[in-house]
């Protein structure tokens, strides 16, 4: 468990005015697995993260498990505190964190194995070594490589193996992938869902395929504040939050795979019961998939279109619409227990008279595929 309610002020200087911001975050977090920060550039997240953690400054609480890391009340209240509240902030290095940054960081004067060195001696009891970490991240070849001669790929694969040496009771990564190629994407996301099954991890991502293939529960920070936690796949149906701008690329679907055609490079698919064809180039590695279905790749019907190219037609049931800046509708979906998204014109809302608890058939031109 993560609860905290902080205060972070920052000064705003100009030629003209002297102002300052304070940004508030409270919430309390149910770690297990990854726990998503997503919002904005901006919004707060990497503030957020570096408070929790005691890399910036800031007043008010936080805990940890049974561990007090921060009871700091603001200034001008301290002398009408009690005992009880008597300051207090954990540093850093003794809150057992491991931290992964965009950058590696790594010491150019060291090699890998040197590198990954620091990290052990600075733990009694590590639950890996580096030589199965360098096994499962493939840089086994690379232990005696200055750190200089690396890309940014592997270089971001051992700065994630030198966190989990330090044995950490919490892992916290800072848009660890986002400046990294597809390849390294597709090696590190797998790893680090597995290793969240272990130690818990908090991670700042602006990408909704890391999010929802990751994360079971996700933190929403908006102007300063947490506007909301919950589950993703909810928290992007609520057409109350900030989420809703993102409406027009889509949800994920989890998707049971039937069948794999490689002549036509399609995969046969049920989708809470209906069938679902998806192309593909190979067949999946595992029996549940995850699929994102773009709003604007829906076509909406009253009764199944015969005679096109169309493949896919779900029944489903109008449970919620909104309009956007452009007079456009955006219509929530309910195929069983699971949602989809279908953005039309006001137009058309109209010529099929729609209304909540209208049934329909959604025709999907495609899709794409996220693990």
């Amino acid at each position: 468990m993560l609860k905290f309610d902080i205060q972070k002020t920052f000064k705003i200087n100009s030629a003209t005015t002297h102002k300052s911001r304070t940004l508030h975050f409270k919430g309390e977090l149910n770690l297990s697995g990854v726990c998503a920060i997503f919002g904005d550039s901006g919004a707060g997240k990497t503030t957020l993260l570096r408070c929790l953690i005691g890399l910036e400054q800031c007043t008010g609480q936080i805990h940890f498990q049974q561990q007090i890391w921060l009871n700091q009340p603001e200034s001008n209240n301290v002398r009408s505190k009690s005992a009880v509240h008597k300051p207090l902030l954990v540093a850093v290095e003794k809150r057992n964190i491991g931290v992964v940054f965009q950058e590696p960081r790594l010491f150019p004067h060291l090699n890998v194995q040197q590198n990954l060195q620091l990290a052990v001696n600075k733990s009694e009891n590590s639950t890996f070594t580096i030589q199965e970490l360098a096994e499962k991240l493939g840089f086994k070849e690379l232990l005696n490589h200055q750190t200089t001669q690396l890309s940014g790929g592997q270089k971001q694969r051992i700065a994630i193996a030198r966190a989990l040496l330090t044995n950490p009771q919490l892992l916290v990564m800072d848009e660890p992938l986002s400046s990294l190629d597809a390849s390294s994407k597709q090696l590190l996301l797998p790893f680090i869902k597995q290793i969240s099954e272990r130690i818990p991890i908090l991670y700042i991502t602006h990408s909704e395929h890391e999010l929802f293939y990751l994360s079971k529960q996700m933190v929403l920070v908006n102007n300063g504040q947490i506007e909301a936690i919950g589950e993703p796949q909810q928290l992007f149906l609520d057409s109350e939050l900030s989420l809703i701008k993102f409406a027009h690329q889509g949800l994920i679907l989890n998707v049971l795979v039937k069948k794999f055609d490689s002549d036509e490079g399609l995969i046969k698919g049920c989708l809470d019961g209906q069938t679902l064809f998806i192309s593909a180039d190979q067949a999946p590695l595992t029996t549940q998939i995850q699929v994102k279905i773009n709003s604007r790749d829906v076509i909406v019907a009253l009764k199944p279109i015969v005679g096109s190219s169309l493949l896919n037609c779900i029944a489903a049931q109008v449970i919620d619409f909104s309009q956007d800046q452009q007079k456009a509708v955006i219509l929530t979906l309910k195929i069983n227990s699971q949602f989809i998204y279908a953005y039309i014109t006001l137009r058309s809302f109209n010529k099929l008279n729609l209304a909540i608890g209208s049934n329909v058939f959604a025709h999907v031109k495609t899709m794409s595929i996220i693990n």
